[in-house]
Order: structure tokens, then C-alpha cells, then sequence
């Protein structure tokens, strides 16, 4: 069972990662299908695995028993992991950047095809592009820490407590050889680790948008139990059959969806960039096509509020005033 776990969690880790890295190849010019194809085929990996890995599950500071009706939440955040504030300011910052393009799809979807709409489309098209074109800075005094960044952290760099607490846990029981062989399966799972620390750090460098999302993913804080968020009768049947997740499964589930969230916004936002840098190069109006411009504005703006969803929501109105407040001085 621990083996195959394990073998599970990498395999989900390892699509993540050509889930990711087809967000590299926004679109830059209308007659390039290739594109429409690439991002339906991320849709459909990133919806598949959403479904598959984190249905039923909420990370908390409380458990749901077999005769409670419904599960029961933390007081103070809901029971939503959290970080501390400042981890969340960045993001913050592009949420505010994106919710200012939103608007301005939203007013680009109004016009009609009369010719003065037209031209007000090409005006809007272009305030958006001014707002692409120059995204804030992100990290503005807060400090972000080093990742594994060296080719020899791949073999170096360990895995959290809590997973080889788990592992220990999971090698009870069984025999020399098979303790054996488990040992050996956890060092190559330490191994894969630290290759996606190292590729992750990469990829870090030359984004500072996913850099956001990563700084705050990195502090969040879990706690050692959770809320099944099952119906009634499933969480009933899954504890007389001892089939409840493991810790360690739920927090990689809640990190998985908040990386899949992440991955729709950059693809999204790459595109929007691209299209509507397109469209701002049309010679005629008539030419001026805003359909593919709000879509993607539209998919962009949704996975940054869904990442933002899994957050408390006290600690976002938080952020947001103090984000406002430094802009304001």
C-alpha cells in the first residue's frame, strides 16, 4: 500500500509537470492552431487530475467521526491551512493587477459592431495591452527563500518530516526484506523531490508571477488532522473499511489543486498577453476580433479567484487592505 502511494503521488507530481510545461507556448499570432490545441489538452489533463485528487478532502484542524452528521470546521479560519501575511501580499498584488483587467473585458464585451464601438474596442484593447505589457512588482520588500537551486540539491534535498513519518509508519509490520525494499522506494521518491525543487526553481527565475503563488504555497501551514468532507454514508463506509487518506495524502492533495489552479492562470494570462498584443496590431477595425481576448481574460481571472478560494478569507481581505494601504502612501 505504501509503495503504491508513493508511486501514485509521483505520477500525479510528474503529469503536474507536463501539465506545466506546456504553458511555455502562448500564442502569437491568430493562425497558429497549434495553440487552441495545447490549451484544450491542458484543460482536460488539469480538470481530470482537479477531480481525481481532490474530491472528498479538506485539510483541517478537526475530524470528522463515524457518528457525527456533518464534519466540523475551525472557528477561526474555517479550517483552511494558512500562512503568515506577508507570504500572501505578492499574490495579492497580482490579484489586484488581474481584477483591474477583468474590468476592462468586461467593458470590451459590451460594445456592439457599430463603428463607434468599434473604435472604443480598439481603446479598451489598448489600455489592456498598456496594463500587460507592465505588471507590478510583485515582491516589494518581502523576502523570497532560496529554493533548491544547484543540480547536486536534486540528491540532497529531503522531503518533509511529515511524509517520512509517514513512511516509518508505513514500514511497521513488514518483514526485513520487504522493510528492504521500502527503504529503497523512499529514497528514489526523496530523489524525484529534489529533482522538482530544482526544475521548479528554474522556472521560478524567469516568472515572477508563479514565484507569487509559490511563496505563499511554500508557508502554508497544516495541521495533523483533517475534515472529511465526504457524504454521510461514504465516511462511514471508509472508516469501517480503514480507508481514511493518510495526513500526508490530504496536504498533497490541497497542494496539487493549488498548483493546477496556478498553472490554468499563467497559461491563461501567457495567451491573453499574446491575443491581445495581436489584435492591438489589426490595421482595420473591422479586422479587430475581442471573442478569444475576454475568454481568456474571463479564464485567467477564474483560476486566480479559485487559487485564491482555498485561502481564508479573513487573511485575503488582510492582504488586500495592507496591499492598498502601502500603494496608497
Amino acid at each position: 500500500t505504501a509503495v503504491l502511494s508513493l508511486a501514485t503521488l509521483l505520477l500525479l507530481q510528474t503529469v503536474l509537470l507536463v501539465v506545466d510545461s506546456l504553458t511555455v507556448l502562448p500564442a502569437v499570432n491568430r493562425g497558429e492552431q497549434c495553440t487552441h490545441l495545447l490549451s484544450n489538452r491542458r484543460t482536460f489533463i488539469a480538470n481530470t487530475l482537479l477531480t481525481t485528487s481532490a474530491a472528498l478532502l479538506q485539510p483541517s484542524p478537526t475530524f470528522a467521526a463515524e457518528e457525527e452528521d456533518e464534519p466540523t470546521t475551525n472557528t477561526g479560519r474555517n479550517g483552511k491551512p494558512f500562512a503568515p501575511l506577508d507570504a500572501l501580499l505578492p499574490a495579492t498584488r497580482l490579484k489586484l493587477w488581474v481584477g483591474e483587467i477583468y474590468m476592462l473585458s468586461k467593458d470590451l464585451s459590451t460594445q456592439q459592431t457599430t463603428q463607434n464601438d468599434r473604435q472604443q474596442q480598439i481603446i479598451i484593447l489598448q489600455q489592456m495591452n498598456n496594463q500587460l505589457s507592465n505588471p507590478p512588482k510583485l515582491f516589494q520588500g518581502e523576502t523570497i527563500p532560496k529554493r533548491t537551486n544547484t543540480p547536486t540539491a536534486q540528491l540532497t534535498t529531503s522531503i518533509s518530516s511529515a511524509n517520512k513519518d509517514q513512511y516509518q509508519m508505513n514500514r511497521n509490520g513488514l518483514n526485513v526484506g520487504d522493510k528492504v525494499i521500502a527503504m529503497w522506494n523512499q529514497a528514489d521518491v526523496e530523489r524525484q523531490w529534489g529533482m522538482l525543487q530544482y526544475a521548479e526553481s528554474k522556472r521560478e527565475e524567469g516568472n515572477e508571477m508563479r514565484a507569487a503563488f509559490n511563496f505563499y504555497a511554500r508557508q502554508l501551514s497544516f495541521a495533523d488532522e483533517y475534515v472529511l468532507t465526504a457524504p454521510k454514508d461514504k465516511r462511514k463506509e471508509m472508516i469501517r473499511n480503514d480507508a481514511l487518506p493518510s495526513i500526508t495524502a490530504v496536504i498533497a492533495s490541497d497542494l496539487d489543486r493549488r498548483d493546477l489552479y496556478r498553472n490554468q492562470f499563467l497559461t491563461a494570462i501567457d495567451d491573453a498577453v499574446a491575443e491581445v498584443a495581436y489584435q492591438v496590431r489589426l490595421k482595420q477595425p473591422e479586422e479587430v476580433d475581442v471573442t478569444d481576448v475576454v475568454n481568456l481574460v474571463n479564464e485567467a481571472h477564474e483560476a486566480c479567484e479559485n487559487w485564491f478560494s482555498l485561502i481564508p478569507s479573513q487573511d485575503v481581505e488582510e492582504a488586500v487592505a495592507a496591499v492598498m494601504l502601502k500603494d496608497a502612501k
